[in-house]
């Protein structure tokens, strides 16, 4: 990102914070009309993309280029249009009504703005994901089977991604990142500047560090919880891995193991709720499913991911004979209590959902209490330029989101348009003959490949068109298919060949990045089992009885130790390959809901665990190990 300087500096710091507080004032007090609404949000921060985000790395540093200056103008241009022309819009006729030569040329200048702002602040996979997309759209009618379209004239398909009310630029997406995820960046902007960042790391380090293998278990609690906040991998990465990752190395781990458990943590911190980096807010949107019922559903599972890292690194630390934390590195008890106020902000916003507070509404509520809040320390205070720093940030990280969003918002209008997702989940139960474990190890995969190098957010967008509305044909719920997507949307990110945080982790920790790739991906593999799991186990996400969800959770939990004993080769002692491979095999049966398969499951899982322990109290000169 651009360091600007001089007058350049100042004006655009008061267009970003002037951005930040129309939407503070908008979450609290009311959004205009959707399109209304949309367009502005857009207005505010395409423009910011290209100032901010240089074109290639020999491109000017601290000055936009005219190239630059002049897109940021056209990103203005487009919006304005919308803006102003938003009530004659809201009566048009899609399909039918004139597209004007200026909406052609507006329209057009903003779809290839779009695409080199996602190259620019997401990735050039994204780019080029909507690149594909739009290449699709206007030769769809050239297309065999079930993916050929009757396609669109050049105007029409302008009319789509640039005019329509609820798809393309200015679809719900981007009304998604307008009306509530801006809000929480700032939520999450403000808890950072307030101090809660420290907070959180010091907490891990008091819960965890007098454990084996406590540094990395600090790392786990200390970027779950982080993650909660800030919504991206890559910046969980660099936020709590800087501090997380010399403390592994310095307790005995391995560099590219403190790399790969530091982006397994950092990964699943989207996967907690209440924020889940924004995913909840747009699965409620799609789905219309309220947005706390999806957290509810979200925690056991999510739980559920960070419990089965905890057994990973336990049992290396056990296999690898680590110590705890020394006592003089911990924090004090005292000085935690006193500053546990920190935890109300998160508390709160959970409270105001449950009482039927709208996502936005109690976002911001809950900005107004931190605010508060800080001025209990007087390290912490809210000073002019913290706030300043906090609103300008938010604006940043909200440019990126709406990019991603904007972006998204044209490929599920040409993927829903053209028929295209209804032909890829057929394509997909033909693949899976029918069968629902197949169907959703197909749909894993393709997901891990969509997801490549593409931020989660638009990686979930993307998937879920193709997943959910497959698994919906097996009567997946519609919760269970929508989760089970995006928990591979975001695991996505420890997929090589691209597993951009894993490669984040490497750069602090000085390893090499496949190997890195590939020790993350190993050691995140409870992760991947838990979406099967909660398909075959709805119970998991809380709807059942508390009998069912407790027996759900229960099987599940001993399939996750199976599994990281399996993966690490350890338990009390050494594991040889056949019982590594009888806790696979149990931690398998374990998730399937049929009583044959948890019995047997439950009989390998015991047996395993009895042959470990009698293996352990065999004098090492009898018993050969195996690692």
């Amino acid at each position: 990102m651009r360091t600007l300087t001089g007058w350049l500096k100042v004006t655009i710091l008061v267009y970003g914070v002037g951005a930040a507080l129309f939407h503070l004032y908008t979450s609290g007090f009311g959004t205009f009309e959707p399109r209304t609404q949309r367009g502005l949000h857009l207005l505010f921060l395409l423009p910011l993309v290209y100032i901010l985000f240089p074109a290639t790395k020999h491109s000017p540093k601290n000055r936009p280029s005219f190239l630059d200056v002049l897109a940021s103008l056209l990103c203005f241009a487009g919006p304005a249009y919308i803006v102003s022309n938003a009530e004659r819009l809201n009566f048009r006729m899609v399909g039918m009504d004139e597209v004007l030569t200026l909406e052609m040329i507006l329209g057009t200048a903003l779809v290839i703005l779009v695409v080199e702002a996602a190259r620019r602040a997401l990735s050039r996979w994204m780019a080029i994901t909507i690149a594909i997309s739009l290449v699709y759209l206007a030769t769809a009618p050239y297309w065999p089977g079930l993916l050929k379209f009757k396609g669109y004239t050049f105007p029409r398909m302008v009319e789509v991604l640039f005019l329509a009310g609820d798809e393309g630029i200015f679809g719900f997406l981007t009304g998604i990142s307008s009306n509530i995820l801006f809000i929480y960046i700032i939520f999450a902007s403000f808890m950072l500047h307030a101090g809660v960042g420290q907070f959180l790391i010091n907490f891990a380090i008091l819960a965890a560090g007098w454990t084996r293998g406590g540094a990395a278990k600090i790392s786990v609690i200390s970027s779950g919880l982080y993650g909660t906040v800030s919504g991206s991998t890559v910046a969980n990465v660099y936020a709590t891995g800087s501090f997380t990752i010399p403390l592994m190395k310095k307790g005995g781990f391995l560099p590219k193991q403190a790399a790969a458990i530091e982006a397994v943590s950092s990964t699943g911190g989207q996967l907690m709720p209440p924020i889940m980096g924004a995913g909840a807010f747009i699965m409620s949107e799609i789905t219309g499913i309220p947005y706390f019922k999806i957290i509810q559903a979200a925690a056991v599972p999510s739980l559920l991911y960070f419990f089965g890292l905890f057994c990973v690194i336990h049992f290396i630390a056990l296999r690898q004979g680590m110590k705890v934390l020394p006592k003089e590195e911990r924090p004090e008890v005292w000085p935690m209590l006193r500053n546990a106020y920190y935890f109300l902000p998160f508390v709160l916003v959970v409270v105001f959902l449950a009482y039927g507070y709208s996502p936005s509404k109690s976002a911001f509520f809950a900005v107004l209490i931190i605010f508060g809040l800080s001025f209990l320390d007087r390290k912490t205070w809210m000073t002019p330029k913290k706030m300043i720093d906090a609103l300008f940030q938010s604006a940043v990280n909200a440019a990126i989101i709406a990019t991603a969003l904007a972006g998204s918002g044209m490929v599920v209008g040409i993927l829903t348009r053209t028929g295209a997702a209804l032909a890829f989940g057929s394509i997909l139960m033909t693949a899976s003959l029918n069968n629902l474990l197949l169907a959703m190890i197909l749909i894993f995969l393709v997901v891990s490949v969509l997801g490549t190098g593409i931020p989660t957010t638009p990686s979930y967008i993307i998937a879920v068109i193709v997943g959910a509305s497959a698994l919906g044909k097996f009567d997946v719920a519609l919760l269970s298919a929508h989760l089970f997507v995006f928990y591979y949307a975001v695991l996505s990110d420890l997929t090589p060949p691209d597993a951009i945080t894993a490669f984040a982790a490497a750069n602090l920790a000085g390893s090499e990045m496949m190997t890195t790739g590939i020790e993350a991906f190993k050691l995140g593999m409870a992760g991947f089992l838990i979406p099967f799991a909660f398909v075959f186990q709805p119970a998991l996400l809380l709807d059942g009885t508390l009998l069912e969800i407790l027996r759900a959770t229960g099987l599940t939990s001993l399939g996750v130790v199976c599994l990281a004993a399996s993966l690490v080769g350890h338990i009390w002692s050494p594991l040889n390959w056949i019982q590594r491979l009888l806790f696979a095999a149990s931690a398998s049966l374990l998730v399937f809901p049929t009583i044959g398969m948890e019995l047997i499951g439950i009989g390998l899982a015991g047996g395993s665990f009895v042959w470990a322990r009698i293996r352990k109290t065999i004098p090492k000169h009898q018993t050969p190990s195996t690692q």
